[in-house]
């Protein structure tokens, strides 16, 4: 912003109508920049809650081959130890 427009705008309204704009001015950039990350956020937290699904699918797919292993070296040790 000019110099001269902001001096004119001080004279002709008065300082702390001009700081009030300028601050709720700002205030409304923060918020509207607040908005843009939460959205962004969420798009993130959807992408690691898909993810973390894909994961626990991976890992309960192991834990049944790793019981199946389990039950086989059992059956294995119950042939050679007797």
């Amino acid at each position: 912003m000019n110099v001269d427009v902001l001096q004119t705008l001080i004279n002709s309204l008065g300082f702390p109508i001009v700081m009030v704009g300028a601050c709720g001015f700002f205030i409304w950039k923060m918020y509207q920049a607040q908005l843009q990350d939460k959205e962004r956020l969420y798009v993130e937290l959807g992408k690691a809650t898909a993810a973390n699904e894909k994961f626990a699918g991976i890992i309960s797919t192991y834990t049944g081959k790793l019981e199946s292993i389990e039950n086989k070296v059992d059956k294995i040790q119950d042939k050679v130890g007797a």
